[in-house]
Formats: structure tokens, C-alpha cells, sequence
């Protein structure tokens, strides 16, 4: 069994669950933006039911690694413009 813990802390036990999407819809389904690939930061907290902050802190505290695994936030002109 994973360690929580280690999962958190560390990005390496992370890895090898970045693929592994499938279990998230058998627990309840993620709500997508129309377009069908997008969330915002709201979607995602209330699919964990945490805060909106708790999310952000964790985009402040991983930001790196999550934009390696194809995060992108659009802000601005941009959010206007999708």
C-alpha cells in the first residue's frame, strides 16, 4: 500500500499514477467546461469537496510539476477569448 503521505510530499511516488484516470470516474464523474477537456479551479474543488484555496495552495506548492503533467491556467484576454 502507498504511503499518503509520501504521495503528497514527494512527486516521485506520484509518477506512477499521473495515467491512472480511471478510478476517478467510478468514484463520481469530473464536470468538464463544454469543450469537454477544461476545468476550472471551482470544478476541481468541488469534485475533492475542499475549498477553492485548498486547490490553489496546492497549484502554489506543486505548480512545476503539475504544469509538466499539462496544466495551463488562462487568465485575462485569454480566459475572455475561450
Amino acid at each position: 500500500m502507498i504511503n499518503e503521505v509520501a504521495l503528497v510530499e514527494s512527486q516521485a511516488p506520484r509518477q506512477s499514477f499521473t495515467e491512472r484516470t480511471e478510478a476517478l470516474d467510478r468514484v463520481k464523474t469530473l464536470s468538464l467546461l463544454p469543450n469537454g477537456l477544461h476545468v476550472t479551479t471551482a470544478m476541481v474543488a468541488a469534485y475533492f469537496e475542499v475549498a477553492e484555496t485548498v486547490i490553489n495552495n496546492l497549484l502554489s506548492r506543486h505548480r512545476e510539476e503539475l504544469e509538466s503533467n499539462g496544466l495551463r491556467v488562462i487568465r485575462g484576454a485569454e480566459l475572455q477569448k475561450f
